[in-house]
């Protein structure tokens, strides 16, 4: 079958290796002659890949290499082709939708191996681009609020929430998902001229740029998905008992750097997280929940094939480049 792989070795040998190494968009190659995978214990499913997409960072996660050696590619949609003897809940030829565990991966093929704890049934209005541009970012966004920081939904009491990168493709998310639970939001972007618009339409009661955190008040809760400096920032507009939530890849181990730093001397009381999204039947489901609602849908930036991921993979660090996810249709 077709699959996309990283190069484990750079041209002059040197393996690749987080954190001081990891691979170039160079290293992304295209193979004809992967063994399909073979399904082999209870509770996964083989599926054929009719669509994935692109993650901003996914080369800078330490599960792609070693001792780890995952693969490339985690969000699916898809039809289930192979099932364990003992699989209860899925059948063959259900059309299924979810995001592969990091320690794993392997999407950006013709056929993956998915578990039964990572996999949804797909709803029917969703096109398989659409499916597949949920699970990563809309999974991140959800726990990030509801599991990690804890926000009531519905609100009880609103809180004050400023989100970073929120035209992004998980901030976006984080902005319907905290607006849909009843709480303030407030957009933070590079640029309110181009992505101003964009934000309000999708709930954001104010936006902002980084360069105005100065003139705000303090909020109850902080959602970065960009990463320093404007991290580093967010600890001057946090509330002192307040939660500060980061997840970028390049984000880890920031709560020990900002305190080796200084940065964020005098608030110790707040209550610093930074986690990986997991799949979670828990969190699908309420993601399900509020595209039924027309709460939220799947927003497809562009779609390309798989002989096109390693441009792709480029182009989603570009600005201005528009709202959605890149699929990638193997």
């Amino acid at each position: 079958m077709r699959a996309a792989r990283v190069r484990a070795t750079s041209p002059n040998g040197t393996p690749y290796a987080f954190p001081n190494n990891v691979a170039p968009s160079s290293a992304i190659e295209i193979h004809s002659d992967i063994p399909k995978p073979q399904i082999s214990q209870p509770g996964e499913l083989l599926i054929q890949v009719k669509a994935s997409t692109v993650f901003r960072d996914n080369l800078e996660w330490n599960e792609l290499y070693p001792p780890h050696h995952a693969l490339l590619g985690n969000d699916f949609a898809g039809i289930v082709v192979v099932v364990h003897s003992s699989e209860q809940d899925f059948h063959i030829g259900d059309h299924v939708y979810g995001m592969a565990h990091a320690n794993r991966g392997g999407t950006w093929a013709e056929y993956a191996i998915v578990t039964s704890s990572e996999a949804s049934k797909k709803l029917a209005n969703l096109s398989w681009e659409e499916a597949a541009a949920l699970p990563g970012s809309a999974l991140t966004a959800d726990q990030a609020l509801f599991m990690h920081a804890g926000l009531e939904t519905p609100a009880q009491v609103a809180k004050r929430i400023l989100i970073t990168g929120a035209s992004g493709g998980i901030g976006m998310y984080l902005v319907q998902f905290a607006v849909a639970a009843g709480h303030h939001v407030v957009g933070a972007t590079s640029s309110t001229e181009r992505n101003g618009e964009f934000l309000r339409s999708i709930g954001a009661h104010k936006v902002v740029e980084y360069g105005d955190f100065g003139t705000l008040d303090p909020f109850d809760l902080v959602v970065d998905s960009v990463g320093d400096p404007v991290l580093g920032a967010c600890w001057g507009v946090v509330k002192g008992n307040g939660t500060l939530v980061s997840f970028d890849a390049c984000s880890w181990g920031y709560i020990e750097e900002h305190e080796r730093k200084g940065i964020s001397k005098g608030k110790e009381g707040v209550r610093a997280l930074y986690f990986i999204a997991e799949p979670s039947r828990e969190s699908m489901g309420r993601i399900s929940e509020q595209v039924l609602k027309g709460k939220v849908k799947g927003r497809v930036l562009k779609t390309v094939s798989l002989n096109d991921v390693r441009e792709a993979y480029e182009s989603v660090h570009s600005r201005g480049i528009g709202y959605g996810k890149i699929v990638v249709v193997p």
